[in-house]
Order: C-alpha cells, then sequence, then structure tokens
C-alpha cells in the first residue's frame, strides 16, 4: 500500500523498513523459552565539533563503500501552505552548486562505476553514495560540498516544480489507493503536518518560492542536524581524517524543529470516498505513540498475528474461510512524532461493507477476550529468526538502521531497548495493547468505494 512515487526513491530503504518493522519488532517469546539474541554489531563514531555526527562500519569483503548522510528534515518539518518542501528541496540538490555544475556529480560518480540517489520521508532526508572503497573522498568531498554550496537557479527550480507535479498527478491523483489514503489521512490529522502525504498537496508545490528553499536549506542543512554513515571496505582512521578535512570548518547552528501538534480524537470517524474503482478498499488508520516507544514492537507483533502473516486470523478467517475479503495487509508509519498505524483490506464487494467491519472488530475483540496461542507466538518467532541470518550479512541496512535511530531518538543503541523489550513481551501485554490502540474511537476509516452514478 506504500504510495506508487515513492517505489523507485525507497529502494535502498526496504532492508531497512524489514530490520525496523519486521525484524526488530516482530518477534516474540515464550515463558521458558530461549531469548533471541542479536549479536553485537561493531561500529565506530566521532562528532566533530560542529556537531556532525559520523558512524563508521567496517566491511573488507567486498571494495564498495557507501556514503549515506541523514538530515533531521521531513515532511513533518514543514509550515502551513508549504506542504512538499523538504522534498522538492531534495530535488533540487541534484541541481548542481557553485562548484559543481548540475550533471556533474552524476559524470564523477559514474565515471567510477557508483550510483547514488536519495528520498524524503516524513521524518528525515536521505542521500547516499555507493563507489569502490578507493573513492571515498570523492563521495565524501560532492556531499560536503552540496551541504552548504547548492545553487538554486529559477529556471532550474521551476522546471523541477513541472517534474514534482507530474510525480503527483501519477504517484497520488491517478491511484485509487493513495487518494483514499490521502483524504483518510487529512481526516484523521487535519490542522497538523501529518495532514498530508510526503509530497504534498499540490497548492503547497505550486507555492514554495526560491527564498523558501534557500531559507529551509539554511536552517537543515548544517552538520549539528546531520548523521554521516560510512560503510563498507574503509578504516576508522581515514574516514576520520576525510570527514575532518571535508566538514570540520563548517559553521555549527542550532536548529529548532516546529512542535508537532494533532487534535485529539474521541470517537470513530468514517467516510465514504467515491472513487473510479470497480471494487471497494477499506482503509483503517490508528493513531500510535513516537518510534522509540516500548509499546510500538508491540504493535508490530500483533499486526502479524492478527494481518501480516500467511497464518494470521484476518487472512485465514476473513480471507480463506469466510471469503468476505480479498486481500489485506497493514503497515507502520513510526517516526519521531506519534505516527498512525494504517490496516487495509478489500471486501469481495461493496454490499460486505459492514460484515467485514464487523467481523473485523470480532477478530480484534477475540484476541482481548480470548488471548493468544501458544502456536501463534512460536510462527513469529521462527518468521524472525529465519531473517535474523539474513539481516547479519548486510552491514549497510545494520548501519541504517542505527544512524535513523541516532538522528531521530539520539539512541544509536535502540535496536538493544527493543530487544529487551521483546524477550520479556507477554500474552497479557499484547492484549493490553490490542484494547489500547485498536478500539473505534481511536480510528479513521476511509471506505473507498465506486462513484455512484
Amino acid at each position: 500500500m506504500k504510495m506508487d512515487y515513492e517505489k523507485v526513491r525507497t529502494k535502498r530503504f526496504f532492508l531497512l523498513g524489514v530490520i525496523i518493522f519486521t525484524l526488530l519488532f516482530s518477534i516474540s517469546s515464550l515463558a521458558g523459552e530461549k531469548e533471541i539474541v542479536i549479536p553485537e554489531f561493531q561500529y565506530h563514531n566521532f562528532q566533530l565539533d560542529n556537531g556532525l555526527e559520523v558512524y563508521v562500519f567496517e566491511d573488507h569483503n567486498i571494495p564498495l563503500v557507501e556514503l549515506s548522510i541523514f538530515y533531521k528534515i521531513g515532511s513533518i518539518d514543514e509550515e502551513e501552505g508549504l506542504t512538499g518542501i523538504a522534498h522538492f528541496l531534495e530535488h533540487c540538490m541534484f541541481l548542481g552548486t557553485e562548484t559543481l555544475p548540475k550533471g556533474k556529480v552524476e559524470e564523477l560518480i559514474k565515471s567510477v562505476g557508483g550510483q547514488y540517489n536519495a528520498m524524503t520521508s516524513y521524518d528525515f532526508t536521505y542521500y547516499y553514495i555507493e563507489v569502490p572503497s578507493s573513492m571515498l573522498e570523492l563521495a565524501m568531498a560532492i556531499e560536503a560540498d552540496r551541504m552548504v554550496n547548492l545553487k538554486l537557479d529559477p529556471a532550474e527550480i521551476e522546471r523541477e516544480r513541472e517534474v514534482i507535479r507530474q510525480e503527483r498527478r501519477s504517484g497520488i491523483e491517478n491511484n485509487v489507493v493513495n487518494v483514499g489514503l490521502e483524504i483518510t489521512q487529512a481526516l484523521a490529522f487535519e490542522g497538523s503536518s501529518l495532514e498530508h502525504q510526503v509530497i504534498g498537496w499540490m497548492e503547497g508545490i505550486n507555492n514554495i518560492k526560491l527564498e523558501d528553499l534557500e531559507r529551509y536549506y539554511n536552517t537543515y542543512y548544517v552538520p549539528s542536524n546531520a548523521v554521516m554513515v560510512v560503510a563498507g571496505d574503509v578504516e576508522v582512521k581515514e574516514v576520520e581524517r576525510l570527514a575532518r578535512k571535508y566538514f570540520a570548518d563548517y559553521e555549527s547552528r542550532e536548529v529548532v524543529h516546529p512542535e508537532f501538534k494533532v487534535v485529539s480524537q474521541t470517537e470513530e470517524q468514517v467516510r465514504d470516498i467515491e472513487l473510479y474503482t470497480n471494487i471497494p478498499i477499506v482503509l483503517h488508520l490508528y493513531r500510535i505513540p513516537e518510534g522509540d516507544h516500548p509499546d510500538i514492537m508491540g504493535i508490530n507483533v500483533l499486526l502479524d498475528i492478527l494481518i501480516n502473516n500467511q497464518s494470521s486470523r484476518i487472512k485465514q478467517e476473513l480471507q480463506n474461510k469466510e471469503q468476505i475479503i480479498l486481500e489485506t495487509g497493514s503497515f507502520l508509519n513510526s517516526i519521531r512524532v506519534p505516527g498512525f498505524a494504517l490496516i487495509y483490506y478489500v471486501p469481495a464487494n461493496e454490499d460486505l461493507l459492514a460484515k467485514a467491519l464487523e467481523a473485523f472488530d470480532r477478530e480484534v475483540a477475540r484476541i482481548i477476550n480470548e488471548g493468544i496461542a501458544a502456536e501463534e507466538f512460536k510462527a513469529v518467532k521462527k518468521a524472525y529468526e529465519k531473517s535474523l541470518i539474513f539481516m547479519q550479512k548486510d552491514t549497510v541496512s545494520m548501519a541504517t538502521s542505527i544512524a535513523y535511530s541516532k538522528l531521530n531518538f539520539n539512541k544509536p543503541d535502540l535496536y538493544k531497548e527493543e530487544l529487551a523489550y521483546l524477550n520479556q513481551l507477554s500474552e497479557e501485554q499484547l492484549i493490553e495493547i490490542a484494547s489500547k490502540y485498536f478500539r473505534p474511537e481511536n480510528r479513521v476509516i476511509g471506505n473507498i468505494v465506486p462513484v455512484k452514478e
């Protein structure tokens, strides 16, 4: 259910998503069973005097290095009327600098057999360059240059604005699910910086001016608001030497992020959204706490038991046995401010909307009233153990996870806290979480239904 316009841009974050939202969260342990243990991930870190945090992960198996920079600026940091400016600025970071004209960075990176890209999320913007390890200095110099020397040309900005408009048209406005999600999200978070998608409203994209982009760039693209990760065939001393060479002279500035505010919800909200679709699609949006809250892990475990596995309750009961729905799934928008859990299902026809909702609530009530079977715990644990082997082999993904935790929560080793919580997670805690978050008065429902004649 992720927006189409993000698919290509978030490809590099697939493994991060797996680690953060599936591997580290979607496990549990039974009383008396051996605890799950994640081995220590070795890394080095240091901080420059201007506040730039640098994390180094040595992996000498392949002569490649990936340099990533995370900036703590996303769509939740945008001002009213300027929705989409974080994403717009990310596009502008590829338009050239005072030193390197447009297209030169791509030319340099491709000339050494490298690749690069970026993405914007709700709570961060991320850039990466992957090159042969002997070209680390080139990657370092490029990122250092565009941290301070970005050239914003009015004509180029207008060309990029049209690219973004088209991105929104194709990714949001021409996609039934994304239109429905946008409307549902706006209803759930009206008046807050979470009421829109990362790409922003079309009105916001049209409103953004050159001076707005310059202001956001000068405010948020500073060393003290960034985390740099170097992962691959490198030596820590060499990384530190280059980081000091290229970044140490940059000025440190205090960054104050906007306060996140959202109106409290006291009752269920339901909206029918008429769109050109042949089948109905139901979106349940539940409010959840910020991403480092212990309950986030329990929510993920609960969703695995309820929906996300092939043996989960909703799939088995509503899809396979009763055949009320055709498909279902869920994901969390777990960020540095309170976010949401999105559950979706596709009723077989519009006449089954009410029945499908009743059946869904029945399965949640069964967990609350009857508890969770030991087999359900074991199934989730087994899936995790298989994934753990895969996770151990991917240094870049673990480095990315640690960098994200540092940037947004100042907890680079957050995964250790999460593992400790998971190892003591009980059935009673999951029941409490189900009662706390998956109740009607904590949700907004968007029913995407065919347009009436």
